[in-house]
This record gives C-alpha cells, structure tokens and sequence, in this order.
C-alpha cells in the first residue's frame, strides 16, 4: 500500500478526533500541555490500536463487530453529549466565567477516544482481508492522529481565549457536534436502511 494512502486514511480517521479535540479545548480558560499531551496521547494511541486490532481480528469476527460498531460509536458519543448538555445547563449564568480545566476524567477522555476511534477498526479490517500489512499504516495512523489532535486543541485555546465568555454555549455546541458525529458514523453504515 502505498504512504501516500495511508496517510489519506490517517487523515480522514482524524478528524473525528480533531473535532472533539477543538470543541473541548475551545471551552476552557487555561489549556496547559498537559491537556494537550493528554488528549494527543489518547487519541493517537487508538487510531492506533483499533486498526491494528482489526488487522489482526481478520475475518473472524469482523462480520460481528462491523454489524454493531457503529452503533457503539453512536452511544458512546451520545452519552459523552448529554454529559456536556448537562454541564452546559448546570453553570451559573451570571458568572460568565470560561471553563477552568483541571483534569479531564480519564474515563471520558478514553470513551470519546474510543468512539472516534471505531472506524479505523473497520479499515484495520479491510487491510487484512486485502492481505495489507497492518503494523507500519497503524503506527502512521497513529502518529497522525496523535500530530493533528494537539494542534485542534491548540487552536481550541486561541479561540477560547476569543470566547472566554461563551462556555456554556461551546459546551452546548460541541454536544451538538458530538450528535453529528454520531449521526453521520450511523448514516454511513446505512444503519436507516430498513427504517425507509
């Protein structure tokens, strides 16, 4: 397979990533390094393992996964959103304060890591019923993923530093961009097919 494809794949598996990535950070006063590795790391980590997991998967259980993955993406992302709603809804509206951000709960950062990360189990798939190698376009993706997250959430400070006034709206906007995801991971996978 040649790098430049993969690099396509890689691409076009981040920007899931990247969006939740600009939506969280754009929402907080004091985006640190650490938020930015944390984020980086989790993401790339998983585009990384989840096509190689597919890889090595093979056939064998890929007609399972693939006919609920999208599925789980949905949930999960759906789950994180009404998260954010809820947050949203619960902040004073007289303070018109940003978001201070400590740290991010580990479990909802490997829950939207996770969710964005689904469909890269299905192109690890494809690779190994292709007879692809799998290791090498893994670690691309990876890297990537991990590249193009720190600088979303890099671009989420500068804008949050333009919006600090707006948290409660960027949280409800980056729900909102949550559900969209979703929708459209369902969407692609004709998951409405029969519903017609």
């Amino acid at each position: 397979m040649l790098i430049l494809q993969v690099l396509g794949f890689a691409v076009a598996l981040s920007i899931d990533a990247m969006v939740v990535a600009l939506c969280w950070s754009a929402t907080c006063k004091n985006v640190r390094f650490e938020h930015v590795f944390k984020f980086a790391a989790a993401f790339g980590l998983f585009q990384f393992l989840m096509p190689l997991a597919g890889g090595l998967a093979g056939n064998t259980i890929s007609g399972l996964v693939s006919a609920w993955d999208h599925w789980i993406a949905f949930a999960l992302l759906a789950w994180v959103a009404v998260s954010m709603i809820r947050e949203a809804f619960s902040k004073e509206e007289e303070e018109n304060i940003p978001q201070v951000c400590g740290q991010i709960p580990w479990g909802t950062l490997l829950t939207l890591a996770v969710a964005t990360s689904l469909d890269a189990l299905a192109v690890g798939f494809s690779f190994a019923m292709a007879d692809f190698p799998i290791l090498w376009p893994s670690i691309v993706i990876g890297v990537v993923c991990f590249i193009l997250t720190a600088i979303s959430v890099l671009l989420g400070r500068t804008l949050s530093e333009k919006a600090a006034r707006h948290s409660a709206k960027l949280s409800l906007l980056g729900a909102v961009v949550l559900l969209a995801i979703g929708v459209k991971i369902l969407v692609e996978h004709n998951a409405f097919a029969g519903l017609a």
